[in-house]
C-alpha cells in the first residue's frame, strides 16, 4: 500500500469515527462527558483491529483505544490531532509519489496500463504513455512538479473526457486535454500540480 492510501485510509478511519461520535451526541440532549466519549469511540474502533481490511492502519487503531483507557485520556481530542498531522503529511508528499500512485490507481481500478515512450516503439491503443525525458524534466531533486506532465493515449473503447474525470477525482492532479485527434483518437493530456504555489499552470 502506497504512502497516499496509507493516509487515505486512516483519515477515512479517524473522520468516520468522529462522524459517529457526533451522531450520538446529536440523539441526546444530555451534556456528554469524555469518558461517555471515549467509550463510544472504543466501541466503534475495537472492531477494526481485527479487520483485515485495516491491517496497515492496525498499530494506529490500536493506539487510539488505549487513549481511552489510560486516566485523563481524550479519544476524541487524539483523532483530531491525528487528522490534522495525516492531512499535512499528505500535503507534503511530493508530486513524483502522486504520479506513481495515479498511474498504479489507473491501472489497478480502471485498467489503464501506462508505459514509458521509446522513439519508434508501436504504440498499443488504450495505453498511457509517458516520455522518459520529459518526466525527468517535470521534477526538481526532492521530487515537486515544476512543469505539467505530458500523458499521449490512443483511445479505442473510452473518451477523453471519460480518463480525465478519473484523473481529477483522485485529486492528485488537474488535468487538461492539450491536443485531441478525432480522427484516429490520439490524446495529449496535461497533469498540472493540484498545489497552485508548487508551479505556474503553463
Amino acid at each position: 500500500m502506497s504512502k497516499t492510501q496509507y493516509y487515505q485510509q486512516l483519515s477515512s478511519v479517524i473522520d468516520n469515527a468522529l462522524l459517529h461520535l457526533y451522531c450520538q451526541i446529536a440523539i441526546t440532549e444530555r451534556f456528554v462527558p469524555i469518558a461517555q466519549r471515549n467509550t463510544i469511540l472504543s466501541h466503534f474502533l475495537k472492531p477494526k483491529i481485527k479487520n483485515t481490511h485495516y491491517k496497515i492502519i492496525k498499530g494506529d487503531i490500536k493506539r487510539m483505544v488505549l487513549i481511552g483507557q489510560r486516566p485523563g485520556g481524550n479519544i476524541e481530542a487524539k483523532l483530531n490531532e491525528l487528522r490534522k498531522m495525516a492531512m499535512e503529511s499528505k500535503d507534503k508528499m511530493n508530486g513524483a509519489q502522486h504520479l506513481y500512485d495515479l498511474l498504479s490507481h489507473l491501472f489497478n481500478d480502471h485498467g489503464f496500463d501506462s508505459r514509458l515512450f521509446d522513439n519508434g516503439e508501436i504504440t498499443e491503443k488504450e495505453v498511457i504513455y509517458i516520455i522518459k525525458d520529459h518526466i525527468e524534466n517535470c521534477f526538481e531533486l526532492d521530487g515537486q512538479q515544476i512543469a505539467p506532465i505530458s500523458l499521449c493515449i490512443q483511445f479505442e473503447k473510452n473518451t477523453p473526457d471519460m480518463l480525465l474525470a478519473l484523473i481529477n477525482h483522485t485529486s492528485l492532479f488537474i488535468a487538461e486535454v492539450k491536443e485531441y485527434n478525432a480522427d484516429n483518437q490520439q490524446t495529449h493530456i496535461l497533469l498540472h500540480p493540484t498545489d497552485k504555489n508548487n508551479t505556474h499552470r503553463l
